[in-house]
């Protein structure tokens, strides 16, 4: 029989005691997974948050073997002093990627969503011929919010959550005046499969559209701003925006709102 599922609630609580970063000193990797430790879960099935902690995968691995006693453990559970350096990397390098982003296919369009001159979701090839992402989250508070450059993110601010499941296909940051952004990569190998999942025709011009095939899905809300994104639909204020597939274009959606984004670096 195998483990019983660990609630979503039980697992925000853990990450968020830790300050969404591995509490081992010096870590503060946030790729996280969830130690029962008190009792351990070979001794008694269950997923109470008062005897488990979130740790990265490498002192997860350490735990299990019986490195930290239970009291270190319990300290770590209350210690969010890792919480400033919580930084990560995205670890998908791909030559051929499709962002799915406000309900439109852009393949080969380095910038995906630009508001008010500011590239928000942009795709870059490095030297090496891979593609990164970046991402610039607005926001109309005064307070930091996660940057994502060349697929390195640092500076996430204080969120109410933070989620990155260690096989790196996800990241989820949320905060709490509704700012909030949720990426998530897939792999196709053939148009089939990705046009059955998407039902964007986009998927099958094979002509100019490679495989093997990333596909980014994007989904970005600004908290009192009326702007959600997600890969089926987009809303700028009082503008609404068809789908569309865009191949090979300089810019995909470039909209001009005249914002006061209060947490842009001067």
């Amino acid at each position: 029989m195998g483990r019983v599922k660990i609630p979503s609630a039980v697992k925000h609580a853990l990450r968020s005691e830790v300050g969404f970063g591995c509490p081992v000193r010096g870590c503060g990797n946030p790729y996280l997974e969830y130690h029962h430790f008190d009792p351990p879960y070979r001794e008694k099935a269950h997923n109470d948050p008062n005897g488990m902690i979130a740790l990265c995968a490498h002192h997860h691995d350490k735990a299990d073997g019986g490195v930290f006693t239970v009291d270190q453990l319990r300290e770590m559970k209350c210690d969010r002093a890792n919480a400033e350096s919580v930084k990560g990397s995205l670890d998908w390098l791909r030559r051929n990627m499709v962002a799915l982003v406000g309900g439109s296919f852009y393949y080969e369009t380095p910038r995906v969503v630009v508001i008010d001159d500011v590239e928000v979701v942009s795709v870059r090839r490095d030297e090496e011929g891979y593609l990164r992402l970046s991402v610039n989250l607005l926001s109309l508070e005064a307070d930091e919010r996660i940057c994502i450059d060349m697929n390195s993110w640092s500076g996430i601010g204080e969120p109410i959550d933070l989620r990155c499941p260690p096989q790196g296909k996800e990241l989820e940051v949320s905060y709490e005046n509704g700012d909030y952004i949720y990426l998530r990569f897939s792999e196709f190998s053939c148009p089939g499969d990705a046009y059955e999942k998407y039902r964007n025709k986009g998927f099958l011009d094979e002509k100019n559209v490679a495989y093997p095939i990333t596909v980014l899905e994007v989904n970005l809300r600004i908290g009192g701003a009326n702007i959600v994104l997600t890969p089926q639909a987009s809303k700028f204020d009082w503008i609404t925006l068809s789908p569309s597939t865009v191949i090979r274009c300089g810019t995909g959606i470039k909209v001009s709102l005249g914002l006061p984004w209060k947490n842009l670096k001067k």
